[in-house]
């Protein structure tokens, strides 16, 4: 039973940490350390950023941030 209880209580900390880092004003942060700059995925899977900016993927949104030294998050998955 109490391995039962471990192994539940990991994966809901896993599953926590999978959905990302809720923000007060609950946007997403965008995980860019699993993209190897400056190189992007070309496939679309948009997501609109707080700046009310469509990008075609969370990459590029993580590209943009690098490049104009800014912080924009995810308000949401799809175009804004």
């Amino acid at each position: 039973m109490w391995n039962f209880t471990r192994l539940t209580l990991a994966l809901l900390c896993v599953a926590v940490l999978a959905r990302g880092a809720s923000l007060p004003d609950g946007s997403i942060e965008a995980d860019c350390s699993q993209y190897s700059m400056p190189m992007c995925p070309r496939n679309y899977e948009p997501v609109c950023g707080t700046d009310g900016t469509s990008y075609s993927n969370e990459c590029m949104l993580c590209f943009e941030n690098m490049e104009q030294k800014s912080d924009v998050h995810i308000r949401s998955k799809g175009e804004c």
